[in-house]
């Protein structure tokens, strides 16, 4: 449940940019038997190759890249890639509606709830989305407004076995973990009797 495009009111936008800039200089790729590490590599080097034309694409769209963008630690052999953000990004782009699978975020910035609503669920996808605001009330109206299998508020990706997980829209069907998962496992039989003859 990777997020992958972050809606930010334009009000708050040229403050917050630069802590998440900050943030990712702190998660950056390494040796995943290194417990220091907190980013591990690219499966292989042909999802390797498909992130990076995607950011060669957010490119060629007129998306900025403000950090990554690169393949990095190339001498070890490994497919690695720091994380990378794009700016100024329209949610019709390709890496703000294609499923990516890499350390790939899109910035979309909103100036209200009605059009953050509306963009996030311009998508086909719908699996989960977070939503961060010290307005309670707004955070419910959003969160009911969303097309996502799971919402949280003011966190991202909390929950156990005891919480259903599924998406909408292209993101899945059914629901697992939770006793609504029983279902997928569970034949039913309609047997009917008639008591009198005919």
């Amino acid at each position: 449940m990777a997020g992958t495009r972050l809606l930010i009111e334009e009000s708050v936008k040229a403050e917050f940019i630069p802590l998440l800039v900050a943030a990712c200089k702190e998660i950056q790729p390494g040796d995943p038997l290194d417990p220091a590490t907190s980013m591990g590599a690219i499966v292989d080097d042909n999802q390797l190759n498909q992130v990076l034309q995607y950011i060669d694409i957010g490119n060629e769209q007129g998306a900025n890249v403000i950090t990554g963008g690169q393949q990095s630690m190339k001498k070890t052999g490994g497919y690695f890639l720091g994380p990378t953000i794009f700016d100024n990004v329209d949610n019709d782009m390709c890496i703000a509606q294609e499923e990516i699978f890499g350390p790939v975020m899109a910035v979309i910035s909103f100036t209200d709830a009605e059009q953050a609503i509306a963009i996030a669920n311009d998508s086909k996808f719908g699996l989960a989305a977070g939503i961060w605001t010290a307005d309670l009330n707004k955070s419910h109206k959003v969160a009911k407004a969303l097309r996502a299998g799971s919402v949280w508020i003011n966190n991202y990706n909390g929950g156990d076995m005891t919480v259903p997980f599924g998406g909408f829209k292209q993101s899945g069907n059914a629901r697992d973990k939770s006793l609504h998962a029983l279902d997928k496992y569970t034949e039913l039989k309609t047997t009917l009797i008639q008591l009198e003859a005919e």
